[in-house]
């Protein structure tokens, strides 16, 4: 089995990039995966030598090649200046035993999002969803191609990792700070974050399905959510039965994101793996953000399955669920060592086991700068039998 640590750039360039090395050789970590174009986001750094904490707008951590993109291209990260990050980090690897993963947010940007309304999910009630751009608009399908394509030339990267590449997490919701005070349950949520954006509705009419019916459904679902004429506990699929105009409407964007991960696939090659994450909720609902995980199996070479569990028995029970639903492609899995899912040393080795015994040919932890140095040493614990 393989083992790998989710990072930040600036994590390995405070500590320097050959001491996190022969740290991670300690507890047996072959594989650093670095978020390269990233979410907004303020982490809190427990062994950080120089911050506890680090402020970042979406960025990316490379000085993007402006030729590979149209509209939309990433946005150099503020305190990186005119200073690549991802070039350092490869250089200074590539003199240690440690392989480079790029970690990729695609659709989750926030900052494009608010300088680019037209392109963002667009919710049934025609709001700017702005930390979310739309997959089916064909600028952002060309950012998305571009990003990918930059990367896979940029670094000797052995894996692209895929995470947002989608309609986002089901959820009407991703901004820092939410604020909602009604209990609109997974059925409100989902139906508040369906994209209704003019690309969403063009293509839907294209394929005969009745738009203006399909938003009516989703405006009525929701007006009743907010009302209390809907349980908070409502099945999403269940009432999507009832609602067949809507269902058809959904069912488009996933044939939508099926013909992207095609165009990502050539955008990357053959010479590097192109995998995804699954599960960030629960993994049978991977449909709620746009994706048929068997029919995107066809154009990627694995998934990691975010498997963030506090027992085996947990964590064994989303690898066979993500198994059943796409039996025909490699799972790796991705285990928090840490707050809020595990409290001691013990459960990191039988969950690593456990996944073990269940197929994952690779196991990712998160994060290594976000885990005090007495997690790293739990990793180490769970990785000491397969080394």
């Amino acid at each position: 089995m393989d083992f790998a640590l989710w990072a930040y750039p600036w994590d390995l360039l405070d500590e320097g990039v050959e001491n996190v090395a022969t740290r991670l050789e300690e507890i047996g970590v072959d594989e650093i995966s670095l978020a390269t174009n990233y979410h907004s986001v303020q982490p809190f750094l427990p062994h950080n030598p120089e911050r506890k904490t680090f402020f970042a707008h979406a960025s990316s951590y490379f000085q993007p090649d402006e030729s590979r993109y149209g509209r939309l291209e990433p946005v150099s990260n503020e305190t990186m200046g005119e200073a690549d990050w991802l070039a350092e980090i490869a250089d200074a690897i590539a003199d240690t035993h440690l392989s480079l993963n790029s970690w990729t947010i695609g659709c989750h940007n926030s900052r494009l999002g608010m300088a680019n309304p037209d392109l963002t999910l667009t919710s049934p009630f025609g709001d700017s969803l702005a930390y979310g751009l739309c997959p089916s608009q064909p600028a952002v399908q060309e950012f998305l191609c571009g990003l990918l394509s930059d990367l896979s030339e940029r670094a000797p990267f052995d894996r692209i990792e895929l995470e947002t590449f989608d309609y986002f997490y089901g959820t009407g919701f991703g901004w820092h700070h939410d604020k909602y005070h009604v209990d609109l349950g997974t059925l409100g949520e989902f139906l508040f974050g369906l994209c209704f954006c003019e690309e969403c509705q063009a293509t839907a009419a294209d394929a005969g399905i009745d738009v203006e019916a399909a938003r009516d459904a989703a405006r009525d679902g929701l007006s009743a959510c907010i009302d209390g004429d809907l349980p908070a506990d409502a099945s999403v699929a269940g009432w999507l039965q009832m609602h067949p105009e809507l269902a058809d409407y959904i069912a488009v964007r996933t044939e939508t994101l099926t013909e992207l991960y095609a165009d990502l696939s050539a955008a990357v090659g053959d010479d590097i793996d192109l995998g995804r994450y699954a599960g960030f909720f629960e993994v049978e609902d991977a449909w709620m953000h746009g994706a048929d995980l068997d029919a995107l199996a066809e154009h990627l070479d694995y998934y990691t399955v975010i498997d963030y569990e506090s027992s085996r028995k947990a964590a064994v029970q989303r690898m066979r669920t993500a198994n059943r639903l796409t039996p025909d492609i490699p799972l790796h899995a991705g285990v928090l060592p840490g707050h809020p899912a595990i409290d001691d040393s013990a459960t990191v080795v039988d969950i690593v086991d456990g996944l073990a015994d269940a197929g994952a040919e690779r196991v990712s932890f998160y994060n290594y700068g976000l885990l005090p140095e007495r997690n790293l040493d739990w990793i180490g614990a769970a990785t000491q039998p397969y080394r």
